[in-house]
């Protein structure tokens, strides 16, 4: 059985750093670094946030990855850092320090998105709810939507989607306040998160590397499985249905964990394995 979910993470927290030649620090955007809000207009990142993001961007032996629902234009909008690795479109795309990555499967079903997006558009006339198109996602946003008009709002998406979903155009899976529309292929955050983490493991073969995750809704759960396997994985506010071990009493608690990366991490600079010089 595992653990009961906590709140007391500091002291595991800061031995797991204070262990690692490197800390992989990966944190969800919406919800996670910023508070959900109803829309990107009302998103704001704190600046307390802001500035251990940036010093910790700056710190030899940790490595940031931000993970996004966004596109990476979009997301680059939001938050522009050195050093960092963006996962974008919940990880169909990664970009940052000589790993850059794009799921060319996931990009042939860039036409079957639209066409869902498109279809949400046309068909739901629910006030207040919007489709956001990404390109290799799209999502419905019901954030701001009257509780009494939700049910029969994700009744009829399931409805206008399946289809789709049944020719395996589509998936479907539900966020906080969003119906998540991505491609039909095998691949999650978990599985992004994971590519990451090798990629470091392939660069600094046999330190020790510590994957620190912190989500707040089901998306974030493959990655938070992962992390079990080589970290510490955090969930924003408490639940029971959760692979998270540990959780934020709420969003501004990521002050905390960035603070006790911040103080803990080592300042020494990992050595990355050797390469082979190219003969030509």
């Amino acid at each position: 059985m595992p653990p009961k979910l906590s709140n007391n993470y500091s002291a595991e927290t800061k031995a797991q750093i204070k262990q690692a030649d490197l800390v992989l620090l990966a944190c969800d955007y919406e919800g996670t670094l910023v508070p959900m809000a109803l829309s990107d207009e009302e998103v704001r990142m704190a600046e307390t946030v802001h500035e251990h993001l940036i010093s910790l961007s700056q710190i030899p032996s940790v490595r940031l990855a931000i993970i996004s629902s966004s596109s990476l234009i979009d997301l680059r909008e939001k938050i522009t850092l050195q050093n960092c690795h963006y996962l974008c479109n919940h990880g169909l795309e990664i970009f940052g320090p000589e790993l850059n990555f794009h799921h060319t499967v996931a990009e042939k079903f860039r036409q079957c998105i639209y066409e869902a997006a498109n279809t949400l558009k046309t068909q739901v006339r629910v006030e207040r709810a919007f489709v956001e198109d990404r390109g290799l996602t799209a999502g419905l946003n019901y954030r701001s939507v009257m509780e009494d008009q939700v049910s029969s709002l994700l009744a009829k998406v399931r409805n206008l989607l399946a289809n789709s979903v049944r020719e395996r155009k589509i998936r479907i899976e539900e966020a906080r306040r969003m119906i998540e529309i991505l491609p039909a292929v095998d691949w999650d955050r978990g599985k992004a998160v994971k590519m990451l983490y090798q990629h470091f493991r392939a660069e600094y073969p046999g330190k020790n590397i510590v994957l620190l995750y912190v989500g707040d809704d089901a998306m974030d759960e493959p990655a938070f499985r992962f992390a079990l396997t080589c970290g510490i994985p955090y969930r924003v506010t408490q639940t029971r249905v959760t692979d998270a071990r540990y959780y934020l009493k709420m969003q501004t608690e990521i002050s905390r964990v960035l603070k006790l990366v911040r103080e803990n991490a080592s300042d020494a600079t990992p050595e990355r394995a050797l390469r082979e010089k190219m003969v030509l």
